[in-house]
């Protein structure tokens, strides 16, 4: 059990370089991996089981007590973001080649819910856990209505959209074995978090780097024939990316947002469920739809470990300069 935990925790330590490891291996063998595609669901599953062990409902009830960094995260994931984003890329790709694909992977790119290594970069600096667990969990449980709620409106005129379909994989990947973690912590008393999920931490860790080479073997074609556009698209994400982290930085301050709220509020409004999203966009949409949803695990977790660092230096400024106050 050690070795287990140890390696684990390796992965952990290590996930900046494993991911785009992870993502190398999928764009430049994709006929090794490509075969694994049915079983990201399950293995999607599975992860979010474990994430959803530390879950509590007394957590999420305290939350509600104090609800607004709640639901600032919530319209600015699931409403301002993709309206946004699903705008501007109309105005600057519309009428370029895969045009239509390209803006529907914007549209699915930022309706994806809360990603659930918020939980990791908001302990790692001592945020708020149940503002960040009650965020993801909300958002988790959105997303079997949101996410094709949202294409649907922004894309539903121009491709052919499986609303049934999305919200039934939806439900299956993230809704019911979020439940079910959620539920089984409760009815333990504690020992899913204590006990079970630890035991389970070292394969929820394997199979992100995994799902995401998996699902990277879709944008493989892409990345070996760039364009000006491709890199394009590419700039597009990682400029979103960037203003999701630096919006909740200026929402947490704006609102001057006890500590532990403000490094929560800023997580949860920049980091995404991109593997959702690229299991959706796998399933449902051609190639071209992936690209933007996958180029964005190139960026996300660096820009979260660069945001936790700006976190640092706001919060270690005199008091009279800084928004947030240190009690909370």
């Amino acid at each position: 059990m050690q070795t287990w935990q140890r390696l684990g925790a390796f992965i952990g330590d290590h996930m900046l370089i494993i991911i785009p490891i992870g993502l190398a291996i999928g764009v430049c063998f994709p006929q090794t991996l490509s075969w694994m595609k049915p079983a990201v669901p399950v293995l999607f599953a599975a992860m979010t089981f474990q994430n959803s062990l530390g879950n509590e409902v007394s957590g999420l009830r305290d939350v509600l007590h104090r609800p607004a960094p709640l639901l600032i995260a919530l319209v600015f994931v699931h409403v301002f973001v993709p309206l946004l984003a699903f705008g501007l890329g109309t105005l600057l790709f519309s009428g370029a080649p895969h045009g239509s694909d390209i803006l529907t992977g914007f549209a699915l790119e930022y309706a994806v819910p809360v990603g659930s290594s918020t939980i990791m970069w908001i302990s790692l600096f001592e945020g708020d856990i149940s503002l960040g667990l009650a965020t993801l969990l909300v958002s988790t449980l959105l997303a079997p209505f949101s996410i094709p709620a949202t294409v649907k409106l922004l894309v539903g005129a121009s491709v052919s959209v499986d609303t049934v379909g999305m919200m039934r994989d939806m439900i299956l990947m993230i809704a019911v074995p979020a439940i079910a973690g959620t539920a089984t912590n409760e009815l333990t008393h504690g020992w899913g978090k204590q006990t079970l999920s630890p035991a389970l931490s070292p394969l929820a860790r394997i199979l992100l780097p995994l799902i995401v080479s998996i699902n990277s073997t879709g944008i493989s074609s892409f990345l070996f024939h760039l364009t000006p556009y491709l890199v394009g698209v590419m700039v597009f994400v990682l400029c979103f990316s960037v203003f999701g982290y630096a919006a909740g930085l200026a929402v947490g301050l704006a609102t001057r947002q006890p500590r532990g709220r403000f490094i929560s509020l800023t997580f949860s409004c920049g980091v995404r469920n991109i593997s959702a999203g690229a299991v959706i966009a796998m399933r449902y949409f051609p190639a071209a739809t992936l690209f933007p949803v996958m180029i964005g695990t190139l960026f996300q977790q660096f820009l979260a470990a660069l945001s936790g660092r700006v976190m640092q230096r706001i919060l270690a400024a005199p008091a009279e300069r800084r928004g947030p106050s240190a009690e909370g």
